[in-house]
């Protein structure tokens, strides 16, 4: 997650419209899978996997590198397509410090996050005659368990984001979200559908499988009347939280949870557990209790926390 500079609301349609493109060409470049993401005016969100690029196929990575920059325009301070097709050609020791140079920038998270925001950056300031950030600070990131039941829960978060601003009652009608390019038939936002149950399941299942997650099993049918029949409030579900009340999954997922955002690591209890275990040289030996599970109710599976947040966590 990652947001605007004093929280400014910088993004409009156009806006969004380019960042979402920008996101799909940076990913493709990376080699990093996009399986959730949602734009606002103010922060975006993204839901990624990132595959370790070790090493790729010479005309792999030229197919890359002239899809990100394109055949004219690139910056002074790498090479062109030309240039790089040329050296890579000529082999020996100048191509593979070429090769390794562009390599480092794929399957990496932090390079992926600064060179989608830094790309953003230019647009914006040269669309808007401003110059500088227009980013807050680093971005935030939370560790998600690889798993189904994880990347789904944190995927529904996601694109419920537009719902929680009560911009929309739908997520579907909010286009700058991943439910809703994936409804609207983009490949690639089908294809990162499919990816949060690890294409265990194509398009049709996941999409079906999913809404149960956005909406819940007792969400009523398009076309049905009093469909949100039965829904408490947000101010209502909150208060029944802080009194340590448990909540359906569909409804907790309609108020802002810091879990996702500050929880460090997100999955099942063993998930946590283990990393706790992986990473208690960090954390020191003094912590016993490795997470702190969401409070929702009637489920089979239950997220679990690593980080045991205490104020201001919900709203």
């Amino acid at each position: 997650m990652s947001r605007t500079a004093c929280q400014a609301f910088l993004f409009g349609p156009e806006e969004k419209e380019v960042f979402c493109r920008q996101l799909g060409k940076q990913a493709a470049f990376a080699g990093v899978e996009v399986l959730a993401y949602c734009v606002m005016s103010n922060h975006i969100h993204l839901l990624l996997r990132v595959p370790v690029v070790e090493t790729l196929p010479d005309e792999a990575l030229l197919e890359r590198y002239r899809a990100y920059y394109g055949e004219e325009k690139v910056p002074l301070s790498t090479f062109s397509v030309q240039e790089l097709r040329a050296i890579l050609a000529q082999g020996g020791q100048e191509a593979a410090v070429a090769r390794a140079r562009v390599v480092a920038r794929m399957g990496d998270l932090p390079a992926f996050m600064r060179e989608l925001k830094q790309r953003f950056s230019i647009w914006f300031n040269h669309q808007h005659g401003t110059k500088g950030t227009i980013w807050a600070a680093r971005y935030k990131s939370v560790i998600v368990e690889d798993t189904p039941e994880s990347l789904t829960r944190v995927a529904a978060y996601i694109d419920l984001n537009p719902v929680r601003a009560e911009l929309v009652s739908d997520p579907k009608d909010y286009r700058w979200c991943s439910y809703a390019a994936s409804l609207a038939g983009v490949r690639s936002a089908r294809t990162g559908l499919e990816q949060l149950f690890n294409n265990s399941r194509k398009y049709p299942e996941a999409i079906a499988s999913y809404r149960l997650i956005l909406f819940g099993k007792g969400f009523g049918t398009k076309g049905a009347l009093d469909k949100d029949h039965g829904r408490i409030s947000a101010e209502r579900l909150e208060q029944i939280i802080q009194n340590k009340g448990k909540v359906p999954l569909e409804e907790l997922l309609r108020v802002r949870v810091r879990y996702f955002g500050d929880g460090l690591a997100i999955g099942s209890k063993a998930f946590i557990t283990q990393f706790l275990g992986d990473h208690r040289d960090v954390f020191g030996n003094k912590r016993s209790k490795a997470g702190t599970p969401l409070p929702t109710t009637g489920e089979a599976f239950i997220l679990h926390s690593f980080r045991n947040l205490q104020r201001n966590i919900y709203g």
